[in-house]
């Protein structure tokens, strides 16, 4: 296998999400970086999506998606196979390595459209190699960060892993822990994606704490087309950028949105997961976490309505 015996004993378990396959894996080490710095390259067929996914063992993140065979962070991947119809867009702004671009390319169809938006040249090089890996058609890079100003930035990437690029100045705990610094371009989304993009669409965004600055930049995107909107939600990221939670929400609502605290509603099997949508007036004090962004009598509030709960 390439990884630890008690991991592999481990893997069935989790890919079907059996009842305690997290606590599983952490007995078998799975999330202890240490153990897996020699790790190899291992292949996996997504099952949200059937894409071939080629994995780096050794990061955290790809080591996670390899075990569940699906990308870690559910929430959002159940938010957009709620929202998301073929034929139809979703902007994938901060793709990093394309785990929701795949997600989206499955779900939009031949018809639809996947728009992606990542400045990091080694995260771009793993979507077009995921893109070519499965003949994918369907899917549109840009080399480019978002922001309401276009001009060339620098992208500090914290640690080695490639989600962890930010266009803010990172604090001065978190120099010494930056891995590579890349001149990046950065432009408004409303230039990219132009005013003939049709809808329905979804915005999933997350960009690092830019999240404030990425919006006023698809502000044309978000009037014309009112697309459901997911994105990550640091406090602690946006104040690094110069912003914070409290002005996202207020820029949003503007816009007439309203926002949910995303979760999720466990089944035996993961395959039976649905997502939970709870309103949400304010962000917390220091809010962490996925975040839902509807607005009333769309086409996206009726799809999720379900979901959501009163």
């Amino acid at each position: 296998m390439g990884y630890p015996k008690r991991a592999a004993l481990a893997l069935p378990f989790a890919r079907w999400e059996l009842p305690g396959w997290g606590k599983l894996l952490r007995a078998a080490g799975v999330y202890d970086n240490d153990r897996w710095h020699d790790a190899p390259h291992r292949a996996v067929r997504g099952k949200f999506h059937g894409y071939r996914m080629r994995l780096n063992l050794a990061n955290w993140s790809e080591r996670q998606t390899f075990f569940l065979a699906r990308y870690y962070d559910l929430p959002t991947q159940l938010f957009l196979r709620a929202a998301l119809a073929p034929g139809e867009t979703l902007i994938d702004a901060g793709g990093n390595i394309g785990m929701i671009s795949l997600l989206g390319s499955h779900l939009v169809g031949p018809a639809g459209r996947v728009i992606t938006f990542e400045p990091n040249p080694d995260a771009a090089a793993r979507i077009r190699q995921f893109v070519a890996d499965n003949a994918i058609a369907n899917i549109t890079l840009h080399q480019a960060g978002l922001s309401d100003t276009p001009g060339q930035f620098t992208l500090s990437v914290i640690t080695a892993h490639t989600g962890m690029g930010t266009l803010a100045e990172p604090e001065p705990d978190q120099q010494g822990l930056v891995s590579v610094r890349h001149t990046v371009d950065v432009r408004r989304g409303d230039d990219l994606t132009g005013p003939d993009l049709a809808g329905p669409a979804v915005i999933k965004m997350d960009v690092e704490g830019y999240e404030c600055r990425a919006m006023r930049g698809f502000a044309a995107t978000i009037a014309r087309l009112k697309p459901a909107i997911v994105t990550e939600v640091s406090d602690h990221h946006l104040r690094r950028a110069g912003s914070s939670a409290r002005e996202l929400f207020d820029l949003l609502h503007a816009h007439g949105y309203q926002s949910y605290d995303l979760g999720v509603r466990r089944r035996i099997l993961g395959l039976g997961n649905r997502p939970t949508l709870t309103p949400l007036d304010a962000p917390r004090p220091d809010h962490e976490g996925d975040v839902g962004w509807l607005i009333p009598g769309t086409v996206h509030e009726a799809r999720l309505a379900r979901f959501i709960r009163r």
